[in-house]
């Protein structure tokens, strides 16, 4: 085995006779051939919330055509998230987003109503504001996940429509520090194969010779 001088980056530049893909479920990976030294944001803490906020739409409709059902149609971020930290160990997420929505009236008419809402949360973070440390925070999963009646009225003439939407969504927060990390390595990886080019959407065509059917001598 190969033994190694202090400090990072030291081997061959080369990638060691290895496949690129999952070890052999048997013998495991060869040993590396080098260690390398990567500047990378390492994790030092993190912490998620899932959960599912309503959003509220408030809708005057004709007493002779009401409403029969209600399609969540779709929801996406206009703002955000954004996160800061407000004290020791306390992050706050800002985020705002859009909402859509399907009526679908008895009399087969459709209408597409938006709403915008603004969520602010708070969260307990134990190592946000230490030194060395930053904050990120993103919503990987953002979704419209129902919407229904929650009740009417009338007033006035018009049926007063109370409709809820319920979007979930997942936020994560870490906390980072750009670091300089030493980690196992074979090398560069080989450069990759050619990409399989559709030269034609057309289909191929091979028609069989001859074009009569045989004869019986």
């Amino acid at each position: 085995m190969k033994k190694y001088k202090g400090g990072c980056g030291h081997g061959n530049d080369q990638i060691a006779d290895v496949q690129i893909g999952p070890c052999d479920p048997i013998y495991g990976c060869p040993p590396p051939t080098e260690v390398v030294c990567l500047l990378v944001d390492k994790v030092y803490d993190e912490c998620k919330n899932v959960q599912v906020d309503e959003v509220e739409f408030c809708y005057e409709a004709c007493p002779e055509n009401p409403i029969v059902d209600v399609l969540c149609y779709k929801v996406e971020i206009i703002d955000g998230p954004s996160c800061e930290i407000v004290s020791q160990g306390r992050v706050r997420v800002t985020v705002s987003y859009k909402v859509k929505i399907k009526l679908i009236f008895e009399d087969g008419s459709t209408q597409i109503l938006c709403e915008e809402k603004t969520v602010i949360k708070t969260f307990n973070v134990p190592r946000a504001g230490e030194p060395g440390l930053f904050l990120h925070c993103e919503i990987p999963f953002l979704e419209c996940l129902q919407a229904f009646v929650e009740s009417e009225e009338l007033e006035y003439g018009a049926l007063r429509t109370t409709i809820i939407a319920c979007i979930g969504k997942y936020t994560l927060l870490k906390l980072l520090a750009t670091v300089q990390i030493a980690v196992p390595s074979y090398g560069f990886c080989p450069e990759p194969p050619d990409c399989d080019e559709v030269l034609s959407e057309c289909p191929d065509f091979n028609p069989q010779w001859p074009p009569y059917p045989l004869q019986d001598r």
